[in-house]
């Protein structure tokens, strides 16, 4: 009995040895592989393609096999949909993207890869706008989104302000923005960046050139590139004035009245350059002859800021003031002479002037703060008076002069303004 025990364990022994057997050479011959088939086949490409290809004429498996794209057929479609997106608009695109993103990342990258080939400037704009998007939903980005609008607002109010401020006070308030802080220079280039940049250049103009390259250095490349454009044209039209200005110099007041006289043709700091140029003297005889106030109070002004922001003071304004009011009293003189004269005999106006002409006593003398001289004499005061008679009144009058004032008188009056 325990013989047959022993016998019967023994057998039962060699059947598990014998299983055991015939599972490993299962496992090793069959499942093994096939598993090692079936990971190739998902990790492989071109072996899947192929393998399906194969297996396309197979019993039974035949049917789902050939019902598989290719891989010319898949990258056709991945093509098909890459195309498609970079025609639709970047927030249609990201939408999309972001479900096949969800569903299955390796398509996602396989056209993520096609599109960088065929656009990659407007597939990297697509890639930003994806980021954007999925960090929206991220709270740290919303609070930031919330202090970068604020922020801007902030900024607007101050450039508004900026602006805003008389011209005596605006270098002022932007050095104190400067100076307050370690970021003083990028801080004024963030308010500057939201004006237009001929706004904003003349803003800068103000500064020194070291601070002036500091903001500038601050602001963004196209911001800079723009002020910078504004800056040439500036020094262009700069120059230009200067070249009309020395045509304008050989030129008589009352000739040049009526091209510097109003907006017409310049601007109020295109003239201010131009009258820079001619001198005081000049300017108060040419200003003195016009009869809008406002006009010559614009001028003087933008002159004297020009002035301030060049040499740190205003020499130049006070003597063309003095000189404006010169020969505004000399031309307010001749017209009072002249409406006298007017209901007088031309052989009376004409002794009063041949006495004038024939004076020689010291003329008036005015000397400005530059050193430039102001002279009126009997005789010029006579020559003014003729030039507001009509040709046959001034015939009449010279008529009665002697031979010898007579040539004389005809030979300067004959010699036309220039």
């Amino acid at each position: 009995m325990a013989e047959d025990n022993k016998t019967k364990k023994e057998d039962k022994k060699k059947k598990g040895v014998l299983i055991k057997g015939i599972l490993f050479l299962l496992l090793f011959f069959i499942i093994i592989p096939g598993l090692g088939v079936a990971g190739f086949y998902f990790l492989n490409d071109t072996f899947q393609y192929r393998l399906n290809a194969a297996l396309s004429s197979a019993p039974l498996v035949g049917t789902y096999f050939e019902s598989l794209p290719t891989k010319a057929e898949k990258e056709a479609q991945i093509t098909e949909v890459a195309k498609y997106f970079l025609d639709i608009s970047y927030d249609r695109a990201v939408d999309k993207l972001i479900l096949i993103y969800n569903e299955d990342r390796e398509m996602y990258d396989s056209i993520i890869r096609t599109m960088m080939k065929m656009h990659p400037n407007r597939t990297k704009l697509v890639l930003e706008n994806l980021r954007d998007q999925q960090l929206k939903g991220d709270a740290m980005t919303s609070v930031l989104d919330e202090i970068i609008v604020e922020r801007d607002v902030d900024l607007t109010e101050e450039a508004d302000n900026l602006l805003a401020l008389p011209f005596a006070t605006v270098r002022e308030e932007m050095m104190m923005i400067i100076n307050d802080g370690l970021n003083g220079h990028s801080n004024l280039a963030r308010i500057l960046e939201k004006m237009d940049a001929v706004k904003a250049y003349d803003l800068l103009s103000l500064l020194d050139d070291v601070d002036e390259n500091q903001v500038l250095e601050a602001m963004s490349i196209e911001t800079r590139n723009s002020i910078n454009q504004e800056k040439n044209k500036d020094m262009n039209n700069t120059q230009r004035l200067l070249s009309l200005s020395e045509i304008y110099q050989s030129k008589s007041p009352d000739a040049l009245i009526d091209v510097l006289g109003t907006t017409d043709q310049y601007s109020v700091s295109d003239l201010a350059i131009i009258f820079k140029e001619l001198g005081p003297l000049k300017t108060g005889q040419i200003l003195s002859k016009s009869q809008d106030d406002a006009f010559v109070n614009s001028i003087i002004t933008e002159m004297k800021n020009n002035e301030i922001l060049s040499e740190g003071e205003d020499l130049l304004t006070k003597d063309i003031l003095k000189t404006l009011k010169i020969y505004k009293e000399f031309d307010d003189n001749i017209l009072k002479l002249t409406n006298i004269y007017a209901s007088m005999e031309s052989e009376e106006v004409s002794g009063v002037l041949s006495d004038l002409m024939n004076n020689r006593s010291l003329p008036e003398v005015y000397v400005l703060d530059n050193g430039d001289i102001i002279t009126f004499s009997d005789e010029d005061l006579a020559y003014e008076i003729l030039e507001q008679f009509d040709d046959k009144r001034v015939a009449e009058i010279i008529g009665f002069f002697d031979e010898r004032l007579a040539s004389e008188v005809s030979r300067k009056l004959i010699i036309p303004n220039e």
